[in-house]
């Protein structure tokens, strides 16, 4: 489905803060940022995911959609995603990490994309290693744009996970699986700090 809005200053025009969205953000920024640009019921648990990744280390972004049924019309593609907040977090941000949501029910899995091989590769790695099933981008959700959220801070170049729906309810219900998803993504990302 194409987005009806083309960027941050449109949606404003026709949507209600507080009504039909919600800004959310940690107290502050940090080189590192963890960012959900399609939160709260646009892709459920993307900004829990976020916040649980982020903790009390690194800073935390998301908009969160929280109208009813017409929820979906708050999707921004990413590389329109220029919500002004956001960007301002961004203007500190070394490493960026976006969490994004897939529709598949039924298989638990994630692709990640970005412009960082480097950070991907190793998050693979590791994800694999903790018993994550990651498969290779398809074309969509490469996360290659140049201007795509993940790629806008200070190195140019940034990570973007896809994870299906099956696997985001599972890490929000599952404890042992939060734990284990959220600790392979810090330890990987700590390195690099």
């Amino acid at each position: 489905m194409p987005d009806v809005y083309s960027n941050f200053q449109e949606l404003q025009l026709y949507e209600l803060e507080g009504q039909d969205y919600l800004i959310k953000r940690s107290r502050d920024w940090h080189p590192v940022l963890i960012a959900a640009p399609h939160g709260g019921n646009i892709e459920p648990y993307t900004s829990d995911i976020a916040q649980w990744i982020a903790g009390e280390e690194f800073a935390w972004y998301s908009f969160e959609g929280i109208k009813g049924a017409e929820v979906r019309k708050l999707h921004i593609t990413s590389h329109h995603f220029d919500e002004p907040l956001l960007l301002t977090g961004l203007q500190q941000a070394q490493i960026v990490m976006t969490i994004h949501g897939l529709k598949n029910s039924t298989e638990e899995f994630l692709m990640i994309g970005g412009l960082d091989s480097d950070l991907s590769n190793n998050l693979r790695i590791k994800l694999q290693r903790c018993g994550f099933l990651v498969k290779d981008s398809e074309e969509k959700y490469r996360g290659v744009h140049p201007r795509n959220i993940c790629n806008r801070g200070v190195t140019g170049k940034g990570v973007q996970l896809e994870l299906s729906f099956a696997l985001r309810k599972r890490i929000n219900e599952d404890l042992e699986c939060r734990v284990r998803f959220v600790g392979a993504i810090k330890s990987v990302i700590s390195a690099y700090f």
